[in-house]
C-alpha cells in the first residue's frame, strides 16, 4: 500500500509561499526543511510498523481534529475585537507605575487591548476573548469611574499569576523582575489610595 505521507519537500514548497516572503530567511528555510525531513522520516517509519487498525485510529483522530478546527472557525464568539472607549484612568502615582501596568496588565485589564493575529483563530480566539472580558469586568484601568475589585491585584502580581504564564510565553516582554513587581505593587497601592476606583 502506498504511503499517504508525501515528500516533505512537496509540503514545504506549499507552506513557504503561504508564510510570506517578508518572514522568509535562509535560516528559516533550512529550519523548515530539516523539520519536515525529520518528521517525514519518523512518520514513514511509524506508518510502516503500524497495523491497519492503528492507522485508522490515528487518521480518524487527525481527521476529527481537522474537522473540529474548520467548524470552529465558523463560530462567531470571540471575534469581536473592538476596544471600548477609554472613560478615565486612575491618577497614577508615577509614569513608571503606569508603564509597568501597560506592559503586564493592560491587554486584559483595560480598553486598550492589543489583539494579535492568533486571537482571530478558534479556539484561541474563544479563550483570549473570554479572558479579556472577565479581566475587564473585574478590574479595568480604562473605566476607573466605576467600582472595581482592585484589592487582589497586588497579591496576584506577587504570586506570579498576573500576568498569567501563557500570556508571558506569548508576550516575552510582559514578565516582570522581582524589582519591577515590587515597584508596580508599591505604585498601585499608592495610586489606589489616592485615586480609588469609582471615586
Amino acid at each position: 500500500m502506498r504511503s499517504v505521507i508525501e515528500s516533505p519537500w512537496t509540503l514545504a514548497a506549499g507552506a513557504l509561499p503561504a508564510a510570506g516572503a517578508a518572514f522568509y530567511s535562509p535560516a528559516l528555510g533550512v529550519s523548515i526543511a530539516v523539520t519536515w525531513s525529520v518528521a517525514w522520516v519518523l512518520a514513514r517509519r511509524w506508518w510502516a510498523g503500524t497495523s491497519s487498525t492503528g492507522r485508522r485510529i490515528v487518521l480518524g483522530t487527525a481527521l476529527g481534529f481537522v474537522v473540529f478546527f474548520i467548524v470552529a472557525q465558523a463560530v462567531p464568539y470571540g471575534r469581536s475585537h473592538t476596544n471600548p472607549a477609554v472613560v478615565g484612568e486612575p491618577a497614577w502615582d508615577s509614569a513608571a507605575t503606569r508603564a509597568l501596568a501597560v506592559v503586564s496588565c493592560f491587554d486584559c485589564r483595560s480598553n486598550e487591548t492589543s489583539w494579535p493575529w492568533y486571537t482571530d483563530i478558534a479556539p484561541i480566539s474563544w479563550l483570549a476573548y473570554n479572558h479579556v472580558v472577565e479581566g475587564r469586568q473585574t478590574l479595568n484601568f480604562s473605566e476607573w469611574n466605576r467600582p472595581q475589585e482592585a484589592g487582589e491585584i497586588a497579591e496576584s502580581i506577587l504570586e506570579g499569576s498576573m500576568p498569567p504564564l501563557y500570556y508571558r510565553v506569548l508576550h516575552p516582554g510582559s514578565g516582570l523582575s522581582d524589582a519591577e513587581k515590587a515597584h508596580l505593587i508599591a505604585g498601585l497601592n499608592v495610586t489606589f489610595q489616592a485615586s480609588p476606583p469609582g471615586g
